[in-house]
């Protein structure tokens, strides 16, 4: 009885170990400084800029990005073979603007607080899912309203079992609206985990002057080399802690075994 209740205790707490040496670090971040150190470490693989220009593209599309329609449900693979689709719960789906005084666009443009020339993708509903079919250690975005006032926005990062893993909220902006010439002022989120386990982000604008919508502008996500298909990635190699507990284990049944021979 002793013995069979010293092998439990064991496998009860080698699994707890390795779970517990499977659960991410989570880290968030209102800055894009601050959010690409998090990349400059290297343990995180690739950096993966996902260009809401080429998502319209790969709709089958081609010549000028600015001011076209993709619907909701549409998908596109960046250049790191990360395929990433977009949904909202506005049946008018969204719209990819280019923002700045760019040379040779139409008149129609995202003339705001985004980085002159970035391709952002904007919408009419209060929140944007992106999914991912690798998952991803890392997203950040910057935001902005369509109306002017202030404003902020928060993304909420889950994995594929729907489990929350964390939020990042920006600080609050001051937006001057879509007929500005703020470049660079856009609110910054981002969040990361280092477990990898990030299978879909949503984005949502906050405060009062959201109900026209909001755009994102080019993200930056970080995923492992090897992601390919599988929603959550875990860690398979042993901790010491997972080590030194069945070490420990192992060196008691041998001390029972030896009792048991004397006896």
């Amino acid at each position: 009885m002793f013995l069979k209740s010293l092998l439990g205790a064991i496998a009860a707490g080698g699994l707890m170990l390795v779970a517990g040496a499977a659960n991410a670090t989570v880290a968030t971040y209102t800055t894009a400084a601050a959010y690409n150190t998090f990349g400059g470490g290297g343990s995180i693989g690739i950096a993966d800029n996902v260009d809401w220009g080429q998502f319209y593209l790969a709709q089958g599309h081609t010549g000028d990005v600015n001011n076209k329609s993709v619907s909701t449900g549409s998908t596109m693979t960046t250049g790191n073979t990360e395929q990433v689709t977009a949904t909202n719960g506005n049946s008018q789906g969204f719209t990819v603007y280019t923002n700045g005084l760019t040379t040779g666009l139409p008149a129609t443009r995202w003339d705001g607080d985004f980085a002159s020339g970035t391709n952002v993708l904007s919408t009419q509903a209060s929140s944007i899912t992106l999914s991912f079919s690798g998952a991803i250690t890392g997203f950040g975005i910057d935001a902005q309203t369509v109306l002017a006032g202030s404003y902020s926005f928060k993304i909420e990062a889950y994995n594929a079992a729907g489990t929350l893993l964390g939020t990042a909220t920006s600080d609050v902006k001051n937006s001057t609206g879509k007929a500005s010439s703020s470049f660079g002022t856009a609110a910054f989120a981002g969040l990361t985990s280092t477990a990898g386990d990030i299978s879909y982000v949503t984005i949502t604008a906050l405060g009062a002057n959201t109900a026209s919508g909001f755009a994102i502008d080019t993200s930056l996500i970080y995923h492992f080399a090897n992601n390919q298909t599988s929603g959550n990635q875990t860690q398979t190699t042993p901790e010491p802690g997972t080590l030194a507990l069945l070490g420990a284990g192992l060196a008691a049944l041998g001390a029972v075994r030896r009792r048991r021979q004397r006896a």
